[in-house]
């Protein structure tokens, strides 16, 4: 037991470069910054607040409110210069702790504009903020030479790869459903996305379904097993490769977004140091020649090691810290079940909703139910087609709007029993508009959920 305990102090404890902690911080920062900088340009930011009236706060979460439209602007400005200043270490904490009051504001504003990687990013941007990122190869040491660490604990690195290899591996969970595995669903539909906008048919891949499922197959493995090479010394770089050669064409192929391209410069941290180090010692001694330096501020050559004065205790934080996000998924699978922990999985970056854009759409319509007559309701002034796709997922977000449109001039009649319906309508295999009461609601209140 003594010897167990012994190595085990020694592999948490023995020091290690923090370089691949530099290269977290370098990635990181300037992908978010990246990040904002795309939503402006894009004209996504005005997509989600200008163009739409209402917003759907998260539940106790109503004091939360998007600011008008040019300010949000502001915001995302704000985030990507502090995230350019998390990857330069200039004002590092100060920079760190800014993107996450930003982020996290963003992130929780509007339920519409939440993508599934928001909280990963959140995760990651904290640990960044309580650790030594800045304490090498930054704009920090300018200011503060005194507070250069070259090596830290082990246990400090072992903590952003596990929080990596958790994404992995609840993702991998999330996609344990019947779709996924035996039905080649969404891939099947994104691979025929793809098909089309190439211009090929894309009836070889219904007539063979086999080719759906073994790809669905294969990311479910790679979200699985893939963690085992990441960790191994041995293997982690080549492992990196493998994580390229599946993120990237991911990412140029499907509509994915920032996701794969974050998880992917995530997984520096496995990277051995000496090719960092060698990367970095070509960057440092260029600054340090072409600004003239003086000291050691830039030089990559150091011995410094990063040492706790409670050293105990810092690795029990860490281990309660990942406890709680084990223990809650699973928890919250058993309390679930499957199908609705799933569908959830999408709010803590387990999952991805990228097929989002093949969701049916929704239709309003009031219906008189005296005269037995239906007439469609004009929502487009009250939010959009953003918003009306995340509902079909939704439901909490569909009894919000209709009980908002309620009250509105065009869900009234005057002196006649009105019932709200929202319809999920898709076309069917010969383009013909299919529709199914999704949710209805009574103008004395009462409401009740159809079935498709």
């Amino acid at each position: 037991m003594n010897f167990t305990l012994a190595n085990l102090k020694e592999q948490l404890f023995h020091p290690v470069s923090i370089y691949p902690l530099v290269a977290l911080r370098l990635c990181f920062g300037a992908s978010m910054s990246l990040w904002a900088l795309v939503m402006m340009v894009s004209g996504h930011v005005g997509q989600l607040y200008n163009d739409t009236t209402l917003h759907f706060p998260f539940k106790g979460l109503d004091w939360i409110r998007p600011l008008p439209y040019e300010f949000m602007l502001v915001v995302f400005s704000a985030l990507s210069i502090a995230a350019l200043f998390m990857a330069a270490g200039w004002f590092y904490r100060r920079s760190a702790l800014l993107f996450i009051l930003l982020f996290s504001y963003i992130a929780f504003c509007d339920k519409a504009a939440y993508l599934s990687y928001y909280s990963f990013v959140i995760l990651i941007a904290f640990m960044l903020v309580v650790s030594p990122a800045h304490r090498l190869f930054s704009l920090d040491l300018l200011r503060k030479p005194h507070i250069r660490v070259d090596y830290a604990p082990h246990w400090l690195l072992l903590a952003f790869k596990l929080q990596v290899v958790m994404l992995f591996f609840f993702a991998g969970m999330a996609k344990l459903n019947y779709d996924w595995l035996f039905t080649g669903l969404p891939i099947t539909l994104w691979l025929q996305d793809v098909f089309v906008s190439f211009g090929w048919s894309a009836d070889v891949l219904f007539s063979n379904p086999w080719i759906g499922i073994s790809l669905s197959w294969f990311l479910v493995l790679f979200d699985f097993i893939l963690p085992h090479f990441l960790m191994d010394t041995r293997t982690s770089q080549r492992a990196f490769w493998v994580v390229v050669l599946v993120q990237v064409p991911g990412m140029l192929i499907f509509p994915t977004g920032m996701f794969p391209l974050l998880v992917l410069l995530m997984c520096t941290v496995f990277l051995p140091h000496l090719p960092i180090h060698l990367l970095v010692s070509k960057i440092s001694y260029f600054l340090y020649d072409f600004f003239q330096f003086k000291g050691e501020v830039f030089n990559p050559g150091g011995v410094f090691m990063l040492k706790y004065r409670m050293e105990r205790l810092f690795p029990a934080i860490a281990a309660l810290y990942f406890s709680i996000q084990v223990l809650l998924p699973v928890y919250l699978f058993l309390s679930w079940g499957s199908f609705h922990w799933a569908n959830r999985a999408f709010h803590f970056s387990w999952d991805l909703h990228i097929n989002q854009h093949r969701l049916p759409d929704i239709e309003f319509v009031k219906v008189n139910k005296l005269l037995g007559k239906s007439e469609p309701i004009e929502v487009d002034h009250l939010i959009n087609s953003y918003q009306k796709k995340r509902m079909a997922n939704d439901p909490e977000m569909l009894a919000t709007f209709i009980g908002a449109l309620e009250h509105s001039a065009e869900a009234t009649s005057k002196g006649n029993i009105i019932e709200i319906q929202a319809l999920r309508c898709y076309l069917s295999e010969k383009n013909i508009k299919q529709c199914s009461v999704l949710y209805r609601l009574e103008r004395d209140g009462e409401k009740s959920v159809g079935k498709e």
